[in-house]
């Protein structure tokens, strides 16, 4: 290509004034490449927001999965350059996705997530898994680079490319640590410091006052995460602190893509019956993307808790990074990546899975004072080599000179066959959940209406025998 290759950035979650992780990577990484040159940042909603320098919106909001994927697959058509966490395969001819370089955003492990669904609700997650698996072998296959969020994600993904026979020997005589094939491009930070403008969580939240501790949880709450260990602790911690409070910042996604998770009822479950719901332990849906810093600012430390799991080893908790802008301590549990940096870089404590009494510990310790100081300090050297422009220089060198492909995608005869295959079971599962959702309406209207004619008999009754002699 002679002329600057045309990007396209497909967002696969909500962008607005309230976003959660792959919205704001979204935006955030589609800000800096516009920075460099254009890009269409393809959103899954209607965006209000002003789009930044370089930047053109493009919303595939449509009533159906079909829709969406047709109006993707023509925005496909006229870039040359196309970076998703999904690829629309099954709506885009093979010959338009041979001819286009498709970056693959690999950042979240979603097939490991989904192993946490099926593990709590088989029923419900084994079918979802399954579809994964086949979507992740696909793309694992069409991909000509992939982006992921740490070395470790990076030796996982590399097993998985393996296994795609994926790791070519013509690329690894170029390029033997194959970075030209996957690469790490983390989440990252604004550049600019963090600047207050509006109120917190002491003005919004009457209990907690202007003296009280506060631990902040400033992440979502997903059902592989902790947040039992944490309630469990703070009712060690306010024994020992009584200003302490524990504030769940955001358990409700504003994507309407994401599942309520029953972790939240069961979390606030816990904490009416050890007495600190309200009191000890506040639960806030959500806070808009740009107001997080007043309630990071606020807060005198960071908690993030998960489950000892495969999902947790191959985490990246993007939400961490917000705590690195604003410098704020943080006490997680050990065994993610970023528990690595918070023990390697000194920026708060970290503790072992499902201890209640380490947790507490390691929060009693991370608020006092001279921690406090250290743990600051060195956050404030560290933050800047977090920034969105630092860690997206891989992916900026991918759109200004993309490598040549590999061979063309859907040019064997068998995987076109597969692709008109993967669009027919596409379209034939949509029109599947289409009858479930007839049906289920059928169900309860007929519910209602057997309800209406039980109560319109009783009724009849009623009056019958207030007229029969007895």
């Amino acid at each position: 290509m002679t002329a600057a290759p045309r990007i396209l950035y497909i967002a696969s979650d909500t962008i607005g004034s309230s976003m959660a992780g792959s919205g704001i990577r979204a935006w955030n990484l589609a800000r800096v490449i516009g920075a460099q040159q254009p890009v269409t940042l393809a959103t899954i909603n209607d965006v209000s927001l002003a789009p930044p320098p370089g930047v053109t919106l493009h919303s595939y909001a449509a009533p159906d999965e079909r829709a969406r994927g047709r109006i993707l697959a023509d925005l496909i058509a006229t870039h040359d350059v196309v970076i998703a966490q999904h690829i629309p395969y099954m709506y885009t001819d093979p010959e338009v996705l041979n001819e286009r370089f498709l970056i693959v955003d690999l950042y979240a492990p979603w097939i490991l997530e989904k192993l946490e669904y099926a593990r709590i609700d088989a029923e419900i997650g084994e079918p979802g898994r399954k579809d994964d698996v086949a979507i992740l072998n696909r793309l694992l296959s069409l991909g000509d680079a992939f982006i992921c969020a740490s070395e470790r994600q990076r030796d996982f993904w590399l097993g998985a490319l393996a296994a795609a026979d994926r790791l070519d020997t013509a690329q690894m005589r170029v390029d033997s640590a194959l970075r030209t094939l996957i690469d790490v491009v983390p989440f990252g930070l604004p550049s600019e410091p963090p600047v207050r403008n509006g109120p917190g969580p002491r003005e919004k939240i009457a209990a907690v006052g202007v003296d009280a501790k506060l631990i902040l949880w400033n992440g979502g709450l997903w059902n592989w995460l902790d947040p039992f260990t944490a309630i469990e602790a703070m009712g060690q911690v306010v024994e020992r602190e009584p200003r302490a409070r524990l504030v769940f910042m955001g358990v409700r996604s504003p994507s309407g893509v994401v599942a309520p998770m029953r972790v939240v009822d069961d979390a606030r479950a816990l904490a009416e019956r050890l007495d600190l719901l309200g009191r000890i332990v506040i639960f806030n849906d959500w806070v808009p993307y740009d107001e997080r810093q007043n309630w990071l600012l606020e807060a005198d430390l960071g908690l993030s808790l998960h489950q000892p799991s495969l999902e947790a080893r191959f985490a990246y908790r993007t939400r961490m990074l917000d705590n690195l802008w604003c410098c704020l301590p943080v006490v997680a549990t050990e065994g993610d990546v970023l528990a690595d940096l918070i023990d390697r870089e000194q920026v708060g404590r970290t503790a072992t899975a499902g201890d209640a009494h380490a947790v507490a510990d390691a929060i009693l310790e991370a608020l006092e004072a001279d921690n406090q100081a250290t743990y600051r300090q060195n956050l404030r050297q560290i933050a800047p080599e977090h920034s969105w422009e630092s860690i997206a220089r891989p992916l900026l060198r991918w759109c200004t000179q993309p490598p040549i492909a590999r061979s063309p995608h859907g040019s064997d005869p068998r995987d076109e066959y597969t692709h008109l295959l993967e669009r027919t079971y596409s379209e034939t599962a949509d029109y599947a959940r289409h009858l479930e959702r007839v049906i289920a309406e059928k169900d309860r209207q007929l519910a209602e209406q057997e309800l209406t004619v039980r109560n319109l008999t009783g009724a009849a009754k009623r009056k019958l025998r207030h007229f029969l002699p007895d």
